[in-house]
């Protein structure tokens, strides 16, 4: 068969997947914003990726749809979720994942690739010393070499040695720089690997009888008392003699005392300050708490912090009165005493979680439990062959499903994210699974399936087409198979329909396929 030069030209374009009603030849498609690259996969394993965290759905220009797959709640996508996609894209420097029918998830929260775990490469920052800087060894001592101020050097540890924070140079494993000689850092942001030495840690440092020498980082104004400003400024670099830190509102202040600023009732802001020497301070109050936004417990006894299983954690324990923040209730189910129990999280604990019955005070936002006690079993109770059953049913239909108009000519992102649910149903059908997981995956299907909306065109004549007919074609041939409607051709007066891959390979449709004269 030949074909006129106009309909071989290839367009920035999607290349055809493959669909219960185009069979094509399988390829691999990289799609940017602006232009399209092509390359022959010879592998048939359908190219999947599994997600690592949650995500949102972005169109080819990387702006957030308002709706995927018919509805504004599946342009979030949920981690663990396996979605099959085109190619890996570039759009505005950061990498996507093309799902198809213009719809894309960022590269950087997918987990696995065809089943092989993504490797990120390790994250660099970037130090510039301030002051000259001594090496140090992981023991906290040093032989004098140093590293000149104004240099950069990459690290890639922040660590205590002693009470005293170190980074870590990058590539070696026994040399450090004080951070506090460190000044600006560009890069991945570093957190401590360890933890700071308790208070309770009398051990005196090397300069604990010293006094409190600050050196601010910024200009900074001098306040008073109650945090109102004098508008006398001090400027950077400048050295101050302070012997009091303290919360004024809900900042830190330090209570200057020395000769070169006479007067009382004088402090400066602790985030202004770059370099502590001498006697380290300790907040002589605690931070004021505001009970409108946070939810504050009281413990009414010594005792465990448990972890998300209702299992007590005998190094971390909280004594009778204190305070501390959580963000939300939940029902447990504790294995021990066999029934689910209320839980409040801590804030500062991402799997600690405090016994309802051991806490005497509960102030500001009330929260409402997020679950049920019998959600709570399912998550903990292996799911039976009876508890599977409507799973099995789901699994059972999958066929029919697939040969319906629904599915086949639904987009191709809606029959993706059906058979993505229907695989993951498969593996929780045949593992051993909670009754949780399988209420899930069934939701996952049904919901799944109830997005599938596809049906034909309805036109008068199929031999005799209108022009709004066959632009209705043309977007239903363009969202079935995930690509640009400008591929997709009727020629020869309407009666022949033509798609162009993105290799120039041309392939001619059956109308039918697409169209019907029943109402």
């Amino acid at each position: 068969m030949k074909f006129s030069h106009k309909f071989m030209m290839i367009s920035a374009a999607a290349l055809i997947g493959v669909s219960p009603v185009i069979g094509a030849g399988q390829f691999t498609v990289v799609q940017a914003a602006d232009k399209v690259a092509t390359k022959k996969n010879n592998n048939s394993k359908q190219n999947t990726i599994k997600l690592s965290h949650n995500a949102y759905v972005y169109d080819k220009n990387g702006k957030r749809l308002k709706t995927y797959m018919g509805s504004a709640k599946n342009t979030k996508i949920g981690k663990g979720i396996t979605l099959t996609f085109n190619g890996k894209v570039t759009i505005k420097n950061k990498e996507y994942y093309n799902l198809g029918g213009n719809a894309y998830v960022k590269a950087a929260n997918v987990g696995y690739v065809n089943g092989k775990k993504v490797v990120k490469p390790a994250a660099t920052t970037k130090a510039k010393i301030k002051h000259n800087a001594y090496i140090y060894d992981a023991k906290g001592k040093t032989e004098k070499k140093k590293i000149k101020k104004g240099q950069t050097v990459t690290v890639d540890q922040l660590i205590y040695i002693g009470k005293k924070l170190f980074y870590r140079i990058g590539g070696q494993s026994n040399q450090f720089i004080k951070a506090a000689n460190v000044g600006k850092t560009t890069g991945a942001k570093l957190k401590p690997v360890n933890k700071k030495p308790s208070k309770d840690d009398n051990s005196p440092s090397d300069n604990q009888n010293d006094p409190t020498v600050i050196t601010l980082s910024h200009n900074a104004y001098i306040y008073d008392g109650n945090g109102h400003s004098t508008k006398t400024l001090i400027r950077k670099d400048e050295k101050i003699t302070v012997d009091q830190l303290k919360y004024i509102g809900k900042k830190l202040f330090y209570r200057i005392k020395d000769d070169n600023f006479p007067g009382e009732d004088q402090w400066v802001k602790k985030n202004n300050v770059g370099i502590v020497s001498g006697k380290q301070l300790q907040p002589t109050n605690s931070k004021p708490e505001d009970d409108k936004d946070v939810t504050t417990i009281t413990l009414a006894r010594t005792t465990n912090v448990y972890n998300s299983k209702g299992v007590a954690q005998p190094t971390k324990t909280f004594a009778k009165g204190h305070r501390a923040r959580v963000t939300e209730l939940r029902y447990i189910w504790v294995k021990d005493d066999n029934k689910a129990e209320l839980f409040y999280k801590l804030q500062s604990d991402r799997n600690g979680y405090i016994k309802q019955d051991d806490i005497s005070k509960v102030s500001g936002v009330k929260l409402t439990p997020v679950n049920t006690p019998e959600t709570a079993k399912g998550e903990t109770v292996t799911a039976t062959s009876t508890d599977k059953k409507a799973l099995q049913d789901l699994l059972t239909q999958d066929a029919a499903v697939k040969a319906s108009d629904s599915y086949k000519l639904s987009a191709k992102a809606l029959r993706n994210a059906y058979d993505s649910a229907i695989s993951s149903g498969n593996q929780v059908n045949t593992a051993i699974a909670t009754v949780a997981q399988v209420s899930d995956i069934v939701s996952q299907i049904n919901n799944a399936k109830a997005a599938l909306n596809g049906k034909k065109v309805v036109v008068s004549d199929l031999k005799n087409l209108t022009i709004n007919e066959s632009n209705q074609i043309v977007d239903l041939v363009a969202s079935v198979n995930g690509v640009d409607k400008s591929v997709v051709r009727f020629s020869n007066n309407n009666t022949v329909l033509t798609v162009t891959s993105a290799n120039g390979f041309q392939q001619t449709l059956n109308i039918a396929d697409y169209a019907t004269t029943n109402k």
